[in-house]
């Protein structure tokens, strides 16, 4: 993730909201709450992404074994995973 990008995004939308009327605080409190969870979905994608590459690389079994789960509970993750639709590197992964 951009940082950099991020944050420039935050200043830009506080100044925005305050432009519009929202009181300062109030704005920053809002534009807070989306940078958790824009920083909180990347992960996320991150840590799928991560998750199929080593599924492509090993298979479900090595998988299962890695995550002291079952094939089915690692093909169900992944069927899970896929169906969230994270873009090009998704698409890329599942070829």
């Amino acid at each position: 993730m951009n940082y950099a990008l991020l944050s420039d995004w935050a200043r830009d939308s506080v100044e925005t909201l305050v432009l519009i009327g929202v009181p300062r605080l109030d704005a920053e409190g809002i534009v807070a709450g989306a940078e958790y969870a824009a920083v909180s979905a990347e992960a996320d994608a991150r840590s799928d992404a991560q998750f199929l590459l080593d599924l492509r690389r090993v298979g479900s079994r090595a998988m299962a074994e890695r995550k002291g789960m079952t094939r089915q509970g690692i093909n169900k993750l992944k069927t899970r995973i896929l169906s969230k639709g994270n873009g090009r590197l998704t698409a890329q992964l599942t070829g």
